[in-house]
């Protein structure tokens, strides 16, 4: 949202991620279906509601000419209202279904290869995800929205004259966004427990992926987001034995530490630290710059 729209940090961002968990949730106690199978629904409710709170609240703030710092606080707002309504669902689905509402958990089966048992979320989030970025990489690099898409970040002005629906390209990104947070939200509850507050707790993490790969860099935020879990990951896995004996429920400070020392460092991200690098190995190879200018002649 940020590279689309210059738009600042949604702190409502991670409640599209806890009603698809909730989609998730609804799909295993009410529909008697696996949690994976809700993948689809959860894209298309998430991506649903994300594109009518752009449409109802973010268009007309920023047509109005509001500021930054506006924005940020009407996406809190809207935080506090998502999340009052998804407690309100939990309680719905409790007293329906007589289950635990808050604090759920799902089971994961294991594919067995060999003498090796592999858990089904490693093998389909592993694979998902694969796809996922492939697919947005094909429409961001070969398709006519994704040459819209990549005008309308240059030179929106520009790209308006040239025919391009610039709201539409909005539109259609706030809806893509959402539903990617939503299918995130289905995997959450196979590896923690889940709540109306899980994507609140989750938000410190999307920060410092993207704040360590860089606001402007879909790629990069990806990177940052492997990055930020392997790190929390390993260093748990240290920090928790002696000496330290630290309790895993520290894990999130890790996190923390991580943006903290990007926006110390770094506070363009990764991202900028590569492109910055390719010009100055551009600009040190006139040979190269003589042959690039040579094709485009």
């Amino acid at each position: 949202m940020y590279k689309i729209r210059k738009f600042p940090t949604n702190f409502a961002h991670g409640d599209l991620a806890t009603i698809g968990a909730y989609v998730a949730y609804f799909m295993y106690v009410g529909l008697k279906l696996s949690p994976y199978l809700s993948v689809p629904m959860a894209f298309l409710i998430s991506g649903s509601v994300a594109l009518l709170s752009y449409l109802i609240i973010f268009k007309p703030l920023s047509s109005r000419g509001t500021s930054i710092v506006g924005l940020m606080i009407a996406s809190i707002a809207l935080d506090v209202v998502l999340r009052s309504v998804l407690h309100i669902y939990a309680d719905i689905l409790s007293e329906t279904y007589k289950v635990i509402s808050r604090g759920f958990i799902f089971r994961d089966s294991t594919i067995t290869i060999g003498v090796f048992d592999i858990p089904c979320l490693f093998v389909i989030s592993t694979v998902l995800s694969i796809c996922l970025i492939i697919s947005f990489y094909m429409l961001l690099t070969k398709t006519k929205f994704g040459i819209a898409m990549r005008a309308a970040i240059e030179n929106p002005s520009l790209a308006e004259t040239l025919g391009v629906d610039v709201n539409k390209v909005y539109a259609v990104s706030w809806f893509l966004a959402g539903g990617l947070a939503g299918i995130a939200g289905v995997f959450l509850p196979f590896r923690m427990t889940a709540g109306p507050e899980i994507g609140w707790f989750m938000l410190l993490r999307t920060f410092a992926s993207s704040i360590l790969g860089g606001f402007t860099s879909i790629y990069g935020a990806m990177l940052g987001g492997y990055i930020v879990g392997f790190a929390e990951v390993i260093g748990m896995y240290f920090l928790a034995k002696p000496p330290f004996n630290v309790p895993t429920a520290f894990r999130p400070a890790l996190s923390f530490i991580i943006l903290i020392v990007t926006l110390l460092l770094i506070p363009e991200g990764l991202a900028s630290k590569i492109r910055l690098r390719k010009i100055v190995m551009f600009s040190k190879n006139p040979h190269r710059r003589v042959k690039d200018d040579n094709r485009n002649s």
